[in-house]
């Protein structure tokens, strides 16, 4: 009888088990789901023309902490001093949520998303741009990074999301990085002005590394940067003057004691304006 009851025990814990991880995977995709139409509705008020920006450098605007930051005088992509034609309603954007700064666009990933910035860097991980409770999160600028992306090093967060969204095309470079070999650049837009930046490293590292402290001196902003160059997965051939600043997306990757972050580090080429 014991044994008899004991069975029963355990058939019954191993189904409730069951019942709540089915449960958990259905609130995951419907999440999923929520999201997908939340943002699917922002990015439809974005559209890229077919004709890239005629733009000049603005010189005096990228100047960071001793002065010391040399602008560039080339042009990022598309041929010289041009950039990618997105059109995007900031005003509108920044009127639904006051935590926007601008919009991340990686052409060769298909990663294209608002990008906002906190009080701290917990809330976007599990809050939507229009601030519903999700798993999928927003794409964030580190709390304590700068608001107008004059850092030494900006660094810019997202989910690696199963379904590919937000971060998570940026795991498909592990397999195969010929897409950001080939088309290595990164732009960001704001109301300003657009940031130019072409990629130079990507890696894996563990969740707690020297990756993620903040260069608050020139020559620490040299050292990450020489870092970064020394354990990168494949030679980006991207020439790196370490006076200009940086960006690094970073994402999840991996689950359990395996978990880890993957980076993509790359180098500012130049702050645009339409000419």
């Amino acid at each position: 009888m014991r044994k008899r009851t004991k069975k029963r025990i355990g058939i019954g814990i191993a189904a409730a088990v069951i019942v709540v991880a089915a449960v958990q995977i259905i609130r995951t995709q419907t999440e999923y789901a929520e999201a997908d139409v939340e943002y699917e509705d922002i990015i439809s008020g974005v559209r890229l023309e077919d004709s890239p920006v005629e733009a000049v450098p603005v010189e005096e605007i990228e100047e960071i902490a001793e002065d010391d930051f040399t602008s560039a005088d080339d042009g990022p992509h598309y041929d010289i001093g041009t950039y990618p034609n997105l059109v995007i309603d900031h005003a509108a954007l920044k009127a639904s949520n006051p935590d926007y700064k601008g919009w991340l666009y990686v052409p060769c990933l298909e990663i294209s998303y608002p990008v906002v910035r906190g009080e701290d860097n917990e809330y976007y991980l599990h809050h939507t741009y229009e601030g519903t409770e999700n798993v999928t999160g927003c794409i964030f600028i580190d709390s304590g990074c700068a608001k107008d992306m004059k850092d030494y090093n900006t660094f810019i967060y997202g989910h690696n999301m199963k379904n590919g969204t937000m971060f998570g095309s940026l795991r498909k470079l592990l397999s195969d990085p010929k897409p950001i070999t080939e088309n290595p650049y990164i732009y960001f837009y704001t109301e300003e002005g657009v940031y130019a930046y072409r990629a130079y490293s990507f890696h894996k590292v563990p969740p707690k590394s020297d990756y993620f402290e903040y260069a608050v001196t020139q020559q620490k902003y040299w050292d990450y940067v020489d870092m970064a160059l020394s354990d990168r997965v494949q030679d980006m051939e991207t020439p790196v003057d370490k006076h200009r600043n940086s960006l690094t997306l970073s994402t999840c990757n991996g689950s359990g004691e395996a978990k880890q972050r993957f980076l993509v580090h790359a180098i500012n080429v130049g702050y645009y304006k339409p000419a």
